[in-house]
């Protein structure tokens, strides 16, 4: 095990460059979601108020480690320290854990429930929008007990939480905060992978290339680490709650595998809204649905075209790479199509993640299978529609 004589740089450089990191990732996920999706939704909120949380996490972690957490105790060869010098310590450590616990709490709360809001986001069945929504009460109200109960742990004298005495009489006056602390770790870590596997069944389902599913199915997957850097908080937790006479020391990796917990959450919870960096970056590997427009003079006609599938064209195979064709009201007769196509032109729209899947799902729960529920197949070029007719 790593047991450096002093834990608290270590602890400080992991809180700080990860923290760092994943504020450049929900960077590049607002440049994303405003300049190349054009919109901002609840869910980026909830993210962007996640890290500003864990920034806040980092500020009370260098307190921590500033009253003596991640430290070995003295020596003996060392002289003691003053009675003013420990009582200052207790004082700032006693206020710095209890501002931990809570921030700790309602940040991770955060992160879930901007995965979950995303979710609604891409439900199209009434069935998983039911899960989402108990899912996201069972998370908040979970929360808010918890909360509840770490600000007022000490039931009989709730302001000895943030004194020295609550490292004397804790046991007396308080909860067990063990029992606490563990039963909070084992709903994470139930909850991350319930969060995990919540959207699966909808994705697998999904009526697109194989390489372009299992893309989509790897991107959802980046979640799996929520859960295992969960599983490693708790074991800094045993670690802590078995060392007593190295409790302070111990309680370093408490801190350290906090941060892992939380930044690695919030990097994988905005990997999916990178889709459209990816698109850009990457071309076909990440191209989904989208929308081309022509205008002719005398009025528009607008086909929906899916670009990319291997087998363009073939409603059979791919149900939404088809054409549907929509004539103007008082659209050009046949005659004069070959003249006015002159002055066509096209403009192409990318539309946002989630109505990509949105669209691709409520296909598929349609249930439609015949030949006849397809709109027509497109020809390869619009000159050929044309003169087609």
């Amino acid at each position: 095990m790593f047991a450096p004589q002093d834990l608290g740089p270590t602890v400080e450089a992991t809180a700080y460059s990860l923290t760092a990191l994943s504020t450049i990732v929900v960077a590049v996920r607002f440049y994303c979601r405003i300049w190349v999706v054009g919109k901002l939704k609840l869910y980026d909120f909830i993210m962007l108020a996640a890290v500003v949380c864990t920034w806040g996490l980092c500020v009370v972690n260098h307190y921590q480690l500033y009253f003596g957490s991640g430290e070995h105790p003295r020596p003996k060869n060392v002289p003691p320290a003053s009675l003013g010098f420990i009582e200052h310590r207790l004082w700032g450590s006693a206020r710095s854990w209890y501002a931990y616990q809570i921030m700790y709490l309602g940040d991770l709360g955060l992160i879930k429930l901007s995965i979950l809001v995303f979710y609604l986001s891409i439900a199209t069945t009434r069935t998983f929008r039911v899960m989402v929504h108990i899912t996201i009460a069972i998370v908040s109200i979970f929360t808010v007990v918890m909360i509840f109960l770490n600000a007022f742990e000490c039931p009989k004298d709730p302001g000895m939480a943030v004194t020295p005495a609550i490292f004397r009489q804790r046991k007396q006056e308080c909860f067990d905060l063990p029992t606490l602390y563990f039963s909070q770790a084992g709903f994470n870590i139930a909850s991350d992978t319930i969060i995990l596997l919540l959207p699966m069944p909808i994705l697998i389902k999904l009526r697109m290339p194989k390489a372009r599913r299992f893309a989509l199915l790897l991107v959802f997957s980046a979640g799996i680490v929520a859960p295992v850097a969960s599983s490693l908080r708790t074991w800094g937790l045993y670690v802590w709650n078995h060392t007593p006479k190295s409790g302070r020391y111990n309680g370093a990796y408490v801190l350290f595998w906090t941060q892992v917990e939380l930044n690695t959450a919030i990097i994988c919870a905005s990997v999916p809204s990178l889709q459209p960096l990816f698109k850009r970056v990457f071309g076909e590997i990440s191209r989904f649905r989208r929308s081309t427009y022509y205008y002719y003079d005398n009025g528009p006609s607008a086909m929906v075209e899916t670009i990319g599938s291997p087998r363009r064209g073939n409603a059979s195979t791919d149900p939404l790479s088809v054409v549907d064709t929509i004539q103007p009201p008082n659209g050009p007769s046949k005659q004069n199509f070959a003249d006015e196509s002159e002055h066509d032109f096209v403009i192409v729209q990318d539309l946002g993640d989630e109505e990509e899947i949105r669209s691709r799902v409520l296909f598929f729960a349609s249930g439609r299978s015949s030949a006849q529920s397809y709109p027509p197949k497109s020809p390869q070029r619009p000159r050929e529609m044309l003169s087609s007719g």
